[in-house]
């Protein structure tokens, strides 16, 4: 019997075997990518077709010796003109030509921005998803999902995409709280209810959740005057909280006791002060900064609308002549 299975104790028909069964294994790998590709292709041009507009110029922009810098640049000059409807067919043309996935990823990137620019945030989303599968730790899509997400009221998905990020050593901490707050505001119990749950949450040096909670039910925490500036100004209803700060500012639009008397340190406020009682009329303007991306804005931001960043929001104030009077 031994004598049967000798020849398959031999070392060159052991190599023989493995060579055949490499052979084997890398050829049902080629079927497999080559299918996989295939899968790939036919999904893209899906969702090119999915979103494709109509277009008279699409055979010119479709012309081989125009490349893809030329095509993303002129989409770019669209995008920035506010013509979103030709950036996002220059975008779509773009994705037919590349073949690259990481040049693929940035077209995504580039596009679903463009259609949330557009006000079509489903698009957006579904965009984003499809860069992420490329890549699913591209940060600069996550953190445009998470906008996505939060502009649908999607507040469970952002939530998700906070986790994601906070893999990315992000710092969500607050954010997440945030986020928390808007859910419970959009439960369908009762206000006091709500009040309740907001503030057994994380508030604590929360600078954006504290002026959330202020500027939707009115309770103030220790916060600085000047995170939550614009809002009493807006209101001119003094709030009960013993900071010297506050004072001031009340007692600069005239909402303490004639008879009580401050010293006004900010010169702002001085400034207001005393063209107001001498009959001048004035109105203290604010404008808002953000810190990350240094882009002005003219309301107030929990989220950049830019560089979608969470609480990098400076308030900024100066008094002027109000010529509306």
């Amino acid at each position: 019997m031994d004598l049967f299975f000798l020849d398959y104790r031999d070392p060159l028909v052991g190599l023989i075997f493995i060579t055949i069964l490499i052979f084997i294994i890398a050829l049902l790998n080629y079927f497999w990518r080559f299918f996989a590709y295939k899968d790939e292709e036919e999904k893209l041009e899906k969702f090119i077709k999915k979103f494709e507009l109509n277009n008279v110029h699409k055979d010119l922009l479709k012309d081989p010796n125009l490349s893809l810098a030329n095509l993303i640049f002129l989409a770019s000059i669209f995008t920035r003109s506010g013509e979103f409807e030709k950036a996002i067919q220059i975008y779509l043309i773009a994705l037919e030509k590349v073949k690259d996935k990481k040049e693929q990823e940035d077209i995504f990137i580039s596009l679903a921005e463009v259609y949330f620019k557009a006000g079509f945030l489903e698009r957006s989303k579904e965009v984003l998803l499809n860069a992420l599968k490329i890549r699913p730790r591209n940060e600069k899509a996550l953190k445009l999902l998470k906008i996505v997400y939060l502009r649908l009221r999607s507040y469970k998905e952002v939530l998700d995409t906070l986790e994601c990020l906070l893999e990315l050593d992000e710092e969500v901490k607050e954010e997440k709280e945030f986020i928390k707050a808007l859910m419970i505001k959009e439960q369908d119990i009762d206000q006091k209810s709500k009040i309740e749950l907001i503030l057994n949450l994380d508030i604590k040096d929360n600078i954006m959740l504290q002026r959330l909670i202020f500027e939707n039910y009115q309770i103030i925490k220790d916060q600085n005057l000047f995170d939550i500036i614009d809002l009493i100004y807006r209101d001119k209803k003094i709030v009960k909280i013993d900071k010297q700060e506050y004072k001031e500012f009340f007692y600069a639009l005239n909402l303490l006791p004639k008879e009580e008397k401050i010293f006004l340190k900010n010169q702002n406020f001085r400034m207001f002060k005393i063209l107001n009682d001498n009959d001048f009329k004035v109105k203290i303007v604010f404008s808002y900064v953000c810190l990350e991306c240094k882009n002005a804005m003219p309301l107030f931001f929990y989220h950049c609308p830019i560089c979608y960043g969470f609480n990098k929001c400076k308030i900024l104030y100066e008094v002027k002549l109000d010529e509306t009077n």
